[in-house]
């Protein structure tokens, strides 16, 4: 019998399957394991913010303090009037350590938080608002955040997310950056939720300051009329609600609670 060569049926070395369809499964498991274990990990994170003592807290914001940026001579009246505002919510909001704001310049109408007790203010904002009442309940929601701790549990899943893709690949400085859009996915309920929690509280901050909490939607109505040109899926995406879920949510909560809108403070001319 003449020997005729041939190559096995299988080749235990090569794939049987699209190196492409391989590397998608690899991708899928890989990011499905980063959500899961950043929410878990994420959740000992509140755990420990919540059990955190007093002075801890002290210490670590000493730690992350960021030294704001000089006042800009242009914004320093409106600076004065939102300091004397954010000053007299402060023991409402249950905030001890001092604020300092910043109003910076900007067309965006919006404010935020930042490490070491400051909230900064977007000049826009003055124009978003119409009344005292309303620039309260914005300044209270980022008071109610600094209150609940988020700026340190915001940095503690950032800690974690570095921490699983240094673990991962050895190396987290890039790596973090590319699996930053997963980690999204499985953060943006829960940031909703920080969210809705933040408007619940700056309500009871309007009602112990003003006896109501008249003005509390007056920024989502403005913003809701520009929120029409963005694609829903984005809104589901979004680390912050819809605008219109934001004044059903915030309508809802006043019921709940049994608050009342009254007569609403002008806002200053600056």
């Amino acid at each position: 019998m003449k020997y005729q060569a041939s190559l096995p049926e299988h080749n235990d070395n090569v794939t049987p399957g699209h190196p492409l369809k391989d590397f998608a499964l690899i991708l899928a498991g890989l990011s499905a394991a980063v959500i899961v274990g950043y929410l878990v990990l994420g959740w000992l994170v509140d755990v420990v913010v919540d059990r955190m003592g007093p002075e801890t807290e002290a210490q670590l914001t000493q730690m992350m303090a960021w030294t704001p940026p000089a006042s800009e001579p242009a914004m320093r009246t409106r600076e004065a009037w939102a300091q004397d505002l954010v000053d007299g919510m402060r023991r409402c909001a249950g905030v001890s350590g001092p604020v300092t704001v910043r109003v910076n310049r900007s067309d965006t109408p919006n404010a935020m938080v930042a490490p070491g007790g400051v909230v900064i203010v977007f000049s826009a904002l003055f124009d978003s608002v119409q009344s005292e009442n309303g620039m309260a309940f914005v300044l209270a929601h980022e008071l109610s955040h600094m209150a609940n701790r988020d700026h340190l549990r915001a940095v503690g899943r950032r800690v974690v997310l570095i921490a699983a893709a240094t673990v991962l690949t050895g190396d987290g400085s890039g790596t973090a950056g590319v699996l930053a859009p997963a980690q999204h996915l499985g953060e943006s309920g829960y940031s909703r939720g920080r969210e809705a929690a933040a408007d619940a509280k700056a309500l009871a901050i309007l009602q112990c300051r003003y006896g109501h909490a008249g003005g509390a939607t007056e920024l989502f109505t403005t913003l809701q009329r520009e929120e029409g040109k963005t694609p829903a899926v984005l809104h589901y995406l979004a680390s912050h609600p819809s605008m219109a879920a934001r004044i059903d949510a915030v309508q809802a909560a006043m019921r709940q609670a049994g608050l009342q809108a009254g007569p609403v403070q002008a806002l200053p001319r600056f």
